[in-house]
């Protein structure tokens, strides 16, 4: 209750051990046997990555990898992206990302519309809502990077839900 209470003062998300996010996109992300040999250490690495929260994380890992084992190879930073925008999306309750037929798939637990309008006033047509049994939002990647494309609706969707919160808070006071 305490870090939950601590999370939300910080303007954050409060974090449950229950979420979980699958991401399925066509991304290399992977430790090559060749950048890091020992299944051990891999394995360490493995779970180092799986913890990594914020941007700086994600600095602090890399720079301990080029410390390790010299420049990451670009499986592995791909890996470190996946990992921070995956716990990135279990913050703002989605429940699966996947890349399929040339578009990102976001499945959340619960589709705000503001989030819904934000996406389509900052991305246009690229935006489509699934309202289906199982409801999710539908971004054409065009010439983005998979990656790259999800990153920035996080980021829209993180500052929805940062605004609300301020909202929250304002009337509460």
């Amino acid at each position: 209750l305490l870090n939950e209470a601590v999370s939300i003062m910080k303007g954050e998300e409060p974090e449950s051990a229950e979420r979980e996010c699958l991401v399925d996109m066509q991304v290399q992300a992977h430790i090559p046997e060749s950048y890091i040999d020992s299944t051990n250490l891999r394995l360490d690495v493995y779970r180092r990555i799986a913890d990594i929260r914020s941007e700086e994380d994600a600095l602090d890992v890399t720079d301990e990898l080029i410390d390790r084992f010299g420049d990451p190879p670009d499986a592995m930073k791909g890996l470190i992206d996946i990992a921070l925008l995956r716990n990135t999306a279990v913050g703002l309750h989605i429940d699966e990302i996947k890349q399929q037929y040339g578009a990102l798939l976001i499945y959340k637990q619960d589709i705000q519309m503001r989030e819904v309008s934000e996406l389509v006033r900052q991305m246009g047509g690229r935006v489509l809502l699934s309202a289906g049994r199982r409801p999710y939002v539908s971004v054409k990647l065009q010439n983005d990077a998979p990656i790259d494309l999800l990153n920035n609706v996080l980021r829209i969707w993180r500052s929805v839900a940062q605004n609300q919160r301020i909202k929250q808070l304002t009337v509460c006071f």
